[in-house]
């Protein structure tokens, strides 16, 4: 994407839009490159230093658990070292578990896998795991495992897909875990830029379109400051839920509705609005569940993340979230909400929105 070129225009939406509303699992093809709107599933959590390596394993395991679920997609993996891209399975990527234990506390334990060899394009199955170092009070931060995976096998394994979401809550404990649909980033660290503007620009037209870059989120004062507004499936780990100063019996009243599924864990709540994710289009009204959920949630609410990942240049062509409209944006389901546009939401206009200080 050049700074003086436009990656989408308004026929481009317009047709992604009417995609989507058919099967929440599409491409848009650019090309070179294609990206997708993907069902995802990300958990974020932290770990005690002296026990750096067995968190690490503990990744690898999960992954390996999911991996078999899938039915072993992959085609391509990083080295844990040089995180270059080789065939999936090469003598080149060593025994993953080896380098678990060369890598020390402080150095990152990254390791990408997919099943699309184009590493600009969102992949169909991938997994992207990512240990956080601990170098001084940075230890807080969130690692996070990444997941994208097809909607059609989400719907064929909905049971298995949970059993392994409740398992890995159990293992992790994570702070925050997240699951619906999102675009997909790619294998390619610098396809951020266009991932984003595709954000925005559905942003509009759907409520439950998610955004989620960990690499963007997970450093402070990022998520570990707050939590995202959930558009279907989250934990509500009893680290958050006693920021709320609430009780267990508090959130299962609050989210006393027979449409919402709530797993009671050991370390908190696995919350499903609704039994599977939806996009909600914006011209069929506001969706009652994540409005449900946003009421409780709200105190929690991080005001201001960074949901694009990159920098913007002078003169961009390219519409992505500037600081008010993600403010605007992680308040949608909020119910003095005007987003996307107050005649949308039935509102009066109102004032242009301030531009919030971090």
């Amino acid at each position: 994407m050049s700074a003086s070129d436009s990656l989408i225009n308004q026929d481009d939406v317009s047709g992604m839009i009417a995609d989507l509303k058919r099967w929440p699992n599409t491409a848009v093809d650019h090309g070179d490159f294609e990206l997708a709107s993907t069902p995802y599933l990300t958990f974020y959590f932290t770990y005690d230093p002296e026990h750096y390596l067995a968190a690490t394993l503990d990744m690898i395991d999960v992954h390996g658990s999911f991996e078999n679920a899938l039915g072993h997609p992959y085609l391509i993996a990083t080295h844990p070292d040089s995180e270059r891209p080789h065939p999936y399975g090469s003598k080149r990527l060593g025994d993953l578990r080896e380098w678990a234990r060369k890598t020390p506390l402080d150095q990152a334990f990254a390791v990408n896998f997919t099943d699309e060899k184009n590493y600009k394009s969102s992949p169909t199955h991938s997994a992207y795991l990512w240990r956080e170092p601990t170098l001084g009070e940075r230890h807080q931060c969130y690692s996070s495992i990444q997941f994208y995976y097809r909607w059609q096998w989400w719907l064929d394994n909905r049971d298995i897909w949970r059993r392994f979401v409740i398992e890995t809550i159990e293992l992790l404990k994570p702070a925050q875990v997240y699951s619906g649909f999102a675009m997909g980033n790619p294998l390619e660290f610098g396809m951020r830029a266009e991932v984003a503007t595709w954000d925005r620009a559905l942003a509009n037209h759907f409520y439950g379109l998610d955004t989620d870059y960990p690499f963007g989120m997970m450093f402070s004062p990022d998520l570990p400051s707050g939590i995202r507004p959930p558009t279907w499936g989250f934990f509500l780990s009893d680290i958050w839920r006693e920021k709320l100063g609430i009780s267990r019996d508090d959130v299962a009243a609050h989210l006393a509705d027979p449409r919402v599924r709530i797993d009671t864990l050991h370390c908190g709540h696995w919350i499903e609005l609704g039994p599977q994710p939806e996009l909600y289009p914006v011209e069929n009204g506001v969706p009652e569940l994540p409005v449900l959920a946003n009421r409780l949630l709200r105190r929690i609410r991080h005001p201001l993340l960074d949901l694009v990942g990159s920098g913007e240049w002078d003169g961009d062509p390219n519409e992505r979230f500037n600081r008010s409209d993600t403010q605007r944006w992680l308040g949608r389901f909020d119910d003095d909400s005007d987003w996307p546009t107050p005649e949308i939401r039935g509102r009066t206009p109102g004032a242009a929105p301030h531009e919030p200080t971090r």
